[in-house]
């Protein structure tokens, strides 16, 4: 018995699909947030976290952000370090540091480092 090819695409489609899903539910794929920090939705996740945080002063604060981002499965840019968030708005002492994640259908997420200082 031979197989009509667009049986063929079918079984072909259902296969990679049984794939992916048993890769993604034993973790050998890190289909989720790419930093790997708190619960991860299938469809979309959005939380922050708050890391540190010192008794702060009474003058009005700054914010620094600086983020990672992946795009698809295959492109990861950025800098989400203390350092550099700090940088993007010339902060010289810190109060406190958040970590903000983004997910849209593992196809883009972020994580984003939030610093608060003077």
């Amino acid at each position: 018995m031979k197989l009509s090819s667009k049986s063929k695409k079918k079984t072909f489609a259902a296969a990679i699909l049984s794939i992916l899903f048993a890769l993604w539910t034993s973790h050998c794929a890190n289909l989720g947030q790419p930093q790997g920090l708190g619960p991860t939705g299938l469809l979309y996740a959005s939380y922050s976290l708050g890391l540190s945080e010192r008794n702060l002063p009474k003058l009005p604060l700054k914010k620094g952000k600086s983020c990672v981002k992946r795009y698809g499965f295959f492109f990861t840019s950025g800098n989400a370090s203390i350092g550099s968030a700090a940088n993007t708005s010339g902060i010289l002492e810190i109060y406190r540091i958040e970590k903000e994640a983004t997910n849209y259908l593992s196809l883009y997420s972020s994580l984003c480092t939030i610093v608060w200082g003077i």
